[in-house]
Formats: structure tokens, C-alpha cells, sequence
């Protein structure tokens, strides 16, 4: 059972979260505050939707020297295959590159600094023989209680921004707002969301879709190592609502395990866990209410 109430002060962004009980999340659960608008209902999601995928995948990792990492994927996604090799190259701290290759031959190059200004990192990246249409340029901002992000694609085309900003207002409760704008078309999209942390439940709610989808969630820590989260998403315009609930933990061998519920008669579930030193493979199974299911093997390989 719970023990006697702690007394503590109001936390700041970058502080440990601050439990009023005795009690140590399971690794699954996300009680860290927002740092940024994509953060609200993370934990949920998490829970939900993290890991949950129905592609057969074979995932290779490895180190070449210090300074340069490589990683190699092939996936199966229904008759389609695709794969891709990507090398990592770290200058220092704050400087990055990165190469990637896809089955056909496409290539990726992006540049990462985050010493330009205290808590700004900037990425720069496009394919380099299609520049004109994939140049893009992504920064996140974060400074005390505020975190920003502004994402600016098709530079040398069409402009398109993807901004958001998540400000913390004191222990615990965190309000955001972002929105798309097109030099075409104007404003395409926009949300705003807030979440608050109540002991050990974290709850959010988030408007999007111009207004249209609402969404509202809560995650918390159920006891002996498992987190369970559930979700009402509503659509304002047909007045559909689903609802989903779903519970994840970690076994004391160390794998983990999910199982996800939805309205719409749909149960998914995944289970992993190390097949051995440095192999990590996760099984994924979804069935809907006619029984029609599929499936996906994902194995990934740490050398």
C-alpha cells in the first residue's frame, strides 16, 4: 500500500518527477513532464500504439570506431520489401551527419548542430539529387518552462511550417498549440492540447484537426510493474467516438508484454524480450472482430 504523504516543492522543467508516494515507475511509464507539444499524452501513446507494428523486420546495428555508427534494415510489409543502410558520423557534442540509402538507390543527408544557441538544435536534411523538393530544415528550442519547434519543408518549392510550442505553468500541468501554415494554402491544421500529473495518473486532452477531433486520455501506474492508459477520441463532425484501454509491463525475466482493447472490436498485443546477448526480437498479433488478423516478427541485432 501507500505510504505517508512526502512533502515537496513545485518542480522546474528538467527535474526528476516528483512522486507523493514511495513508489518507482516501471520503465513503461512516461511521468516526465512535456517538454514539447508532441509530448502530450506520450505516455498514453506509448502504451497504446508504442511497439505495435505488423511488418516483418530484421534490424541491424553496430559501431565502426567511435565517431561513426552504422545501422542496417530489411522489412516486409505485405508483398512489398524495402530496406535501407544509414551511417552516423558525431563530430563532437553538438555536431552530427548522417547518410542514408534506400533499396533504390535514393539518397538522405541531413546535419544536426545543437551549439548554435544554448537549448536550440537545428537539422538540416533533403536528398541531395532531389534538393529542390525535400530540403528541410527542423528546429526544436527549449528554455526554462518553454519548448519550441519549428519545422520548415519544401524551401526551395512550396514553403510549409510546421510549428508547436509547450509551455509548463507550474507542478505538473503543461499547455501547448501548434499549427500548420502553407505559403499555398494558408493554414492547413492546428491543435491545442494540455496535460496535468495527479499522483501517480496522468491525464491530457488534445483539440485537433481544426477543432474537429477530440481527444482525451489518462495513463497510470497499476501496480506490480504494469501501466495501464485509456483513450476517448471523439469527431465532432460525424459524431463517431471510439474508445481504447490497454495495459503494458515488464516480466521479471525482463521481456514485456502488451495487450490493447479497442471499440471497434479490434484486440492488439505485442511481446518482447532477448533471444540473447544482443538480439532483441518482438512479436506482434492484431484481430478484429471478424477474426481477420495479422502479424510481425521484428528482430534487432546490437553488435
Amino acid at each position: 500500500g501507500a505510504s505517508a504523504l512526502q512533502t515537496h516543492s513545485p518542480t522546474r522543467r528538467g527535474d526528476p518527477p516528483v512522486s507523493l508516494f514511495r513508489t518507482s515507475f516501471p520503465a513503461t511509464f512516461s511521468g516526465k513532464m512535456a517538454k514539447y507539444f508532441g509530448d502530450i499524452a506520450k505516455g498514453v501513446k506509448d502504451v497504446l500504439t508504442g511497439g505495435l507494428s505488423y511488418d516483418n523486420k530484421l534490424t541491424i546495428t553496430a559501431k565502426a570506431g567511435r565517431s561513426v555508427g552504422l545501422k542496417g534494415d530489411v522489412a516486409l510489409k505485405g508483398a512489398d520489401v524495402t530496406a535501407g543502410t544509414t551511417a552516423t558520423y558525431t563530430v563532437d557534442k553538438d555536431v552530427s551527419a548522417e547518410l542514408t540509402v534506400n533499396e533504390s538507390g535514393a539518397f538522405k543527408s541531413s546535419v544536426t548542430h545543437g551549439g548554435l544557441l544554448d537549448g536550440l538544435k537545428t537539422t538540416v536534411s533533403g536528398e541531395p539529387l532531389n534538393v529542390n523538393k525535400t530540403l528541410k530544415v527542423a528546429n526544436t528550442f527549449l528554455v526554462g518552462d518553454l519548448g519550441l519547434k519549428a519545422d520548415v519543408g519544401g524551401l526551395l518549392a512550396t514553403p510549409k511550417v510546421d510549428a508547436s510550442a509547450c509551455y509548463a505553468l507550474h507542478d505538473g500541468l503543461q499547455v501547448g498549440v501548434e499549427a500548420t501554415v502553407c505559403s499555398a494554402k494558408g493554414v492547413t491544421g492546428y491543435a491545442v492540447g494540455v496535460q496535468a500529473k495527479v499522483d501517480d495518473v496522468t491525464a491530457a486532452l488534445l483539440v485537433g484537426d481544426k477543432m474537429d477531433s477530440v481527444k482525451i486520455s489518462a495513463v497510470s501506474k497499476l501496480g506490480c510493474g504494469v501501466t495501464g492508459a485509456a483513450e476517448a477520441q471523439y469527431k465532432v463532425r460525424n459524431g463517431d467516438l471510439r474508445l481504447t484501454a490497454g495495459a503494458s509491463g515488464k516480466m521479471h525475466n525482463g521481456h514485456a508484454a502488451k495487450v490493447v482493447v479497442s471499440s471497434t472490436g479490434c484486440v492488439s498485443s505485442s511481446y518482447s524480450g532477448e533471444l540473447a546477448k544482443g538480439v532483441a526480437a518482438t512479436v506482434c498479433l492484431q484481430v478484429d472482430q471478424q477474426m481477420k488478423y495479422k502479424y510481425g516478427f521484428q528482430f534487432a541485432v546490437k553488435k
